[in-house]
Order: structure tokens, then C-alpha cells, then sequence
């Protein structure tokens, strides 16, 4: 049984947010929301952040802290990264251990280094044929994302996408309807859950998620409805 649709059911709300039309005000908040999300659905992210590119130019950036704006920042100025690199292949693309020999992107894994970052996942956005921009997670440790979390996060950005390209298209301003809240109280539904197993089994971040995907498949439920069993909720969130 394949789980991963199920991981987070985020990717559902984000998805019926589809054609509502942003503010300016509205659009940088629900970027930065979509970065914090991210952060909080990937193990071993200690931040993340998202870019609108448009013909290699950002257009709209949101990010979780400031170390993810400098790493991203120094892509722009040094024109090579993975965000970029995401972007433009229009595929996921990993950075294990900046500190390894014969870096992808010499320049910039040497500067990333230096503020401590040591790996990174980015993952294109894409809408329809057209890649808007990327999305990506780091960490401070080598090694932090594999297959599993690569996947997650690619998961993560089609609905992410769906939303975010009216931010380029559209100019008519209507805010964002409650579903983004509930997307939101979900997430931090599921980051308990994990808080809990972790507690409560002796492990860590990343093998607290692999246990409630576990509990999920074993019970032929969602990761949210056993993440809401877990914190004392009851019933389905999201229609």
C-alpha cells in the first residue's frame, strides 16, 4: 500500500485552495505559512523557505528564519544552488554534505558551509507545463534528507504550486478562505503526534514520522487521523 498521498493531508487543503485570488498582504503571508509548513513536515529540517522565480528572477520569496533567506540569497547572488538548480531542471535535487569534495556548486556549498549549513532538499513547483519556483528545506547536519523525505516534500509542493501560481497571474484581491487555518492546525496536530511517539518510544524526529506512516498503513487510516487519536482528537479534519 502506497502511503505517501496520506502523509500529510495538507497537500489536500492546499489543493481545494486552488484559483482563490491573493492581496499582496495575503500572498507574502501564505508564502511564509507554506515555508513554516514545510519545516514542520520534514524531519530534520531546521528551516525552509519558498521562491517564486520568474526567467531566473525571484519574484516572491518567503522563508522561515534568517539562515534559509542568506543560503537562498547567496544562490541569487552567486547564480548556482539547488533551489536554482530545481528550478531550472524542473526535478528534485539533494545536497548531502556541503563539506564534501567535488560539490555541484563549489561556490555556493562552500558558502553555505561557513553559516553552517550542511544539506538541503529542493523540489521544483510546477504548474500545468511551467515551473514557478522551488521549495526546499535545510539542515544544519549532513545526511539529514533521503528518499523518503524527498518525496514528501515533492508531494508537499503540487497542491503548493497550484496555489502560488495565482500570485503571478492575477492581479484581483480575495482573501484566502478558513481552509488555509485548518491546513495549518493539522500541521501542528501531526507535530505533536510525533512529539508524543517520541516521548514515549525513546525516538527521534524522523523515526516518529516513519511510525505514524506505520500506524496509518497497519489501521488503513490517514496520518492525520492517527495523529488526532494520538493528541486526543477524534474524527476526520478536512473533508
Amino acid at each position: 500500500m502506497d502511503s505517501e498521498p496520506n502523509l500529510n493531508e495538507l497537500a489536500v487543503v492546499f489543493g481545494r485552495v486552488r484559483g482563490l485570488l491573493l492581496t499582496e498582504q495575503t500572498v507574502q503571508h501564505a508564502i511564509d505559512l507554506l515555508a513554516e509548513a514545510a519545516r514542520d513536515l520534514i524531519p530534520g529540517a531546521v528551516g525552509a523557505g519558498v521562491s517564486l522565480i520568474h526567467e531566473g528572477q525571484r519574484t516572491s520569496t518567503g522563508a522561515t528564519d534568517t539562515l534559509v533567506r542568506r543560503a537562498d540569497e547567496l544562490q541569487y547572488e552567486l547564480s548556482e544552488g539547488p533551489c536554482l538548480s530545481a528550478w531550472s531542471t524542473a526535478s528534485p535535487v539533494r545536497t548531502d554534505d556541503t563539506l564534501a569534495p567535488d560539490q555541484r556548486w563549489a561556490r555556493w556549498a562552500a558558502a553555505a558551509a561557513a553559516m553552517s549549513v550542511r544539506s538541503c532538499q529542493s523540489v521544483p513547483l510546477i504548474q500545468g507545463r511551467t515551473t514557478i519556483g522551488a521549495m526546499k528545506v535545510y539542515s544544519t547536519d549532513a545526511g539529514a534528507f533521503d528518499e523518503t523525505t524527498e518525496r514528501a516534500l515533492t508531494r508537499f509542493a503540487v497542491p503548493a504550486a497550484a496555489l502560488l501560481s495565482h500570485v503571478q497571474t492575477t492581479e484581483t484581491p480575495q482573501q484566502i478562505r478558513s481552509e488555509l487555518s485548518a491546513a495549518l492546525h493539522l500541521r501542528d496536530r501531526i507535530g505533536m503526534a510525533k512529539g508524543i511517539l517520541m516521548a514515549q518510544l525513546g525516538i527521534d524526529d524522523r523515526a516518529a514520522f516513519r511510525e505514524l506512516v506505520t500506524r496509518a498503513e497497519e489501521s488503513r487510516r490517514s496520518v492525520a487521523d492517527v495523529a488526532l487519536e494520538l493528541t486526543g482528537g477524534t474524527g476526520t479534519p478536512v473533508a
